[in-house]
């Protein structure tokens, strides 16, 4: 199992590094017109141009494993790429060229009126003060009367990993460590909600989940959209999140040493390197 989680790693971060190698020498260029950087230089502005490139194009490639790994865990037709919970009819769509779950509903989820709705069960809940955000799985479920905006049409919506357990569906909003400053965060919180009111099942979960723990394993996790969600109810942290939906005796921990393998595999430092190398030459 160790093996073939490695191997979904290497397909996804070769593909990603490759894109980063095309595009590198055109975007480090960009930034020898940036005034503010001309004092350092050439290889820590070229590194400076991976890291950035690195972590603005990973996030896909570290989606698209989580769903291949949860699929191992649970099952194909548990983490299928077109979710479609009411069985609507639809027209054909290439699932193969799909990079993402998407979510079929009859739901009109940019109905003005119910995206008002939603903003008002937002602000009744929202933390204040020393309130905590009062928004639960349980009391979620009173959204699920908005499931009156049908309007007789399909409706797609990209989910970033949508799961069935055996027991419950789960709904993840995936980001990287997710430090969202205070006026992202109730449009993450709203765009989470909206999609519940799309899936519109009873006992279906629904997580905020992080790649990593942005202040490190063991510490209290902090971040702005607590004032929407209330934590840990919806939230899924760091290794929370993969011991969810790594297969059964793998943990967070051996998930590291492979990603860790994985990148000796692919040579991504010796690969870094050319990339310097050919930008200051």
């Amino acid at each position: 199992m160790k093996d073939i989680i490695k191997t979904i790693v290497i397909e996804e971060f070769s593909n990603l590094v490759s894109l980063i190698e095309n595009d590198f020498i055109k975007n480090y260029q960009k930034k020898t017109h940036n005034f503010l950087l001309s004092e350092l230089d050439e290889e820590m502005t070229a590194h400076m141009v991976f890291v950035s490139s690195f972590e603005s194009k990973s996030g896909n490639a570290i989606q698209e494993c989580a769903r291949r790994i949860a699929i191992l865990k649970f099952g194909e037709t548990n983490v299928p790429k077109i979710i479609n919970p009411h069985g609507l009819i639809y027209d054909n769509i290439d699932e193969n060229a799909l990079r993402e779950q998407l979510l079929i509903t009859d739901i009109d989820l940019d109905n003005n009126e119910l995206q008002g709705n939603i903003q008002n069960f937002m602000t009744l809940h929202q933390a204040s003060g020393r309130n905590p955000c009062s928004i639960n799985q349980s009391n979620i479920n009173e959204l699920l009367s908005l499931g009156e905006y049908k309007d007789g049409k399909i409706h797609k919506k990209p989910v970033d990993l949508a799961f069935f357990d055996g027991h419950h569906w789960n709904l993840c909003e995936i980001k990287a460590g997710g430090d969202l400053d205070s006026s992202n965060a109730p449009g993450n919180a709203k765009k989470m909600l909206s999609i519940y009111v799309g899936f519109c099942k009873p006992d279906t979960k629904l997580y905020f989940a992080t790649i990593y723990h942005k202040t490190g394993e063991g510490n209290t996790w902090s971040g702005s959209i607590k004032k929407y969600l209330s934590y840990p109810d919806f939230f899924l942290i760091g290794s929370n999140f993969w011991n969810k939906i790594l297969p059964e005796n793998l943990t967070f921990h051996d998930f590291c040493e492979i990603y860790g393998d994985a990148m000796n595999e692919i040579n991504l430092n010796s690969r870094l390197k050319k990339m310097i190398n050919n930008c200051i030459e």
